[in-house]
């Protein structure tokens, strides 16, 4: 089995995808900022790089066959990791002789105006120009950052949860996420790969009910209509893909799953 380099490979995404891989019988390398803790993972490899600076690229990349980038940040200098880091990495995997440079990407970037979302779309004209055989994969929204998004809204004793009710999402599971990744690494070089997401198109607004319900908490929602461009383009469904259903795990079933409700 090719040897696989994941970038990001302590995050959520890159932790289901690292099992993954293991399971499948490849040999895995982790890529991340820090070192590794004592004990952690022993069956993987460890490089520790950043893709900001250019440090310890080079050596993460050397021996592997195929880069899953799943590295990503979306809070702060987001030019410098996601489009910089970017070519920072592919020029490393093309002087390596990286057989396969897989991206993962986001549904509807180019649609929805947000510096972040501009940024992963310049990282995938970079993927695609760079002289590596590549695949990009774009995937929906995932249970686990819109259920941080619900814990941030509903912080304090208040019963009342201010939200902007009507934009909508199609959540997807991290783990199916990785199902799908896995099956991109096995099938080689497909380039831009068809756009996945959940089983089903919901708004805010019926998330955040079926979120209350299984944590028992009782608040009343009060619509916050957000004009903003970011807003107006996720209200019309630009993040999601109906077309592109492949995760099976709902937003009530993984809600029920988390919090036993």
């Amino acid at each position: 089995m090719p040897r696989v380099l994941v970038t990001g490979g302590t995050g959520g995404l890159g932790r289901e995808l690292v099992s993954r891989l293991l399971r499948a019988g490849h040999s895995v390398r982790v890529m991340s900022r820090r070192e590794r803790k004592t004990g952690e993972w022993p069956e993987v490899e460890w490089a520790q790089a950043e893709l900001e600076t250019d440090r310890g690229l080079a050596e993460a990349v050397a021996g592997a066959e195929i880069i899953v980038h799943a590295a990503s940040n979306a809070a702060y200098h987001t030019h410098a990791i996601d489009v910089e880091g970017t070519r920072r990495l592919i020029e490393k995997a093309k002087a390596a002789g990286v057989g396969h440079f897989l991206y993962v990407s986001i549904v509807g970037i180019e649609r929805v105006p947000f510096d972040y979302y501009r940024h992963k779309l310049a990282a995938e004209a970079i993927v695609a120009e760079g002289g590596v055989p590549w695949s990009i994969l774009r995937a929906t929204q995932f249970h686990t950052l819109l259920d941080g998004r619900l814990q941030a809204a509903t912080r304090g004793p208040w019963p009342l949860a201010v939200l902007s009710t009507d934009l909508k999402y199609q959540p997807i599971d991290v783990g199916e996420t990785a199902d799908r990744l896995c099956e991109c690494v096995a099938a080689g070089p497909g380039g831009r790969l068809p756009d996945i997401g959940g089983p089903k198109v919901l708004t805010f607004g019926e998330m955040a009910k079926v979120w209350f319900a299984a944590r028992g908490m009782r608040r009343l929602i009060l619509p916050y209509p957000m004009h903003d461009g970011f807003a107006n383009a996720v209200r019309r469904g630009y993040l999601t893909c109906p077309e592109g259903k492949y995760g099976k795990i709902t937003w009530a079933e993984w809600v029920k799953r988390k919090y036993g409700g």
